[in-house]
């Protein structure tokens, strides 16, 4: 679905990382691990278009949605906290809006033989399908059930925006991308501002509901019960793992085991080569003093 091809981020005579390839599969349930600093973010902004790589390229299908949680939010002020989750739907109605406007045209048109006129009938129809096949019947309980679920009450949903915390906000962001059913879900520490329930409905709903996710997280739990794949990220490469948190950290020490084991082997003939060089000159040195006398 989403193919990373040969990425390389530098900056400040730095590179973060060097020449990484790998791809997003649908249903995939990824974490991305690592320390900090190694680039997860970084990597996750490249995902999300949000930066650019110095090299390499992210390529996915035209009509592949990306939604993005990073950890700082810009949030604007304005509306109510149902208002602002309902936003999930905004395209959709402005694709409503759209068709209607679509419609009103070809009823007050008269050249119905002419190339412009069956272009907008194609236009329409094509609009039409694709708004048609979506079921907007009970957004409004889709928006309740994310908002209650994140931890909201209901005599929230009225309230402004602007009467929350930064956390508040954030889980109002994370509702509005859950209620957007993107193809592929890209969240930056989405638990620092949950409490426990709110995190378990949040598993819930990326285990039953989501379609591709990649995460960063220091909740070791949460990352361990929604994903089936992990990707490190570290010193300028990345280590791809198809099994959860658990499993990784098992084969992440079997693989240091053996390059560290290969690195003692490395250094082993490093010094047994000096050795020898070292006998080998040794002994010429004897047979050039024999020969001197």
């Amino acid at each position: 679905m989403i193919s990373v091809d040969g990425l390389t981020v530098e900056f400040g005579g730095t590179t973060l990382f060097s020449d990484i390839s790998f791809q997003i599969n649908e249903k995939d349930r990824i974490a991305l691990m690592g320390k900090n600093g190694a680039g997860k973010s970084t990597l996750l902004k490249i995902l999300a278009g949000a930066r650019q790589p110095s090299r390499g390229r992210v390529s996915a299908p035209k009509d592949c949605v990306i939604a993005y949680l990073p950890q700082h939010l810009m949030t604007e002020d304005g509306r109510t906290v149902f208002e602002e989750a309902s936003q999930a739907f905004a395209h959709l109605h402005a694709m409503e809006a759209e068709i209607e406007a679509v419609n009103k045209e070809l009823e007050t048109r008269t050249d119905y033989e002419s190339d412009s006129y069956m272009e907008l009938i194609e236009k329409v129809s094509a609009m039409s399908e694709k708004f048609y096949s979506i079921d907007l019947t009970h957004f409004e309980e889709d928006v309740e059930k994310a908002l209650l679920g994140l931890g909201f009450v209901r005599e929230d949903f009225n309230r402004p925006t602007s009467d929350f915390s930064g956390g508040w906000r954030m889980r109002i962001e994370l509702a509005k991308l859950l209620l957007q059913n993107p193809d592929v879900l890209l969240l930056d520490e989405p638990t620092n501002h949950l409490d426990i329930e709110s995190i378990q409905w949040l598993e819930d709903f990326l285990i039953n509901s989501a379609k591709a996710v990649i995460v960063i997280s220091h909740d070791r739990k949460f990352v361990d019960n929604i994903t089936t794949r992990t990707i490190e990220v570290t010193m300028g490469r990345i280590y791809d793992y198809k099994v959860n948190y658990s499993q990784y950290l098992i084969l992440r020490k079997e693989r240091r085991e053996q390059q560290m084991k290969q690195y003692e082997e490395q250094q082993k003939m490093i010094q047994e080569t000096k050795d020898f060089i070292e006998r080998f000159k040794a002994l010429t040195a004897r047979l050039y003093r024999c020969r001197a006398v």
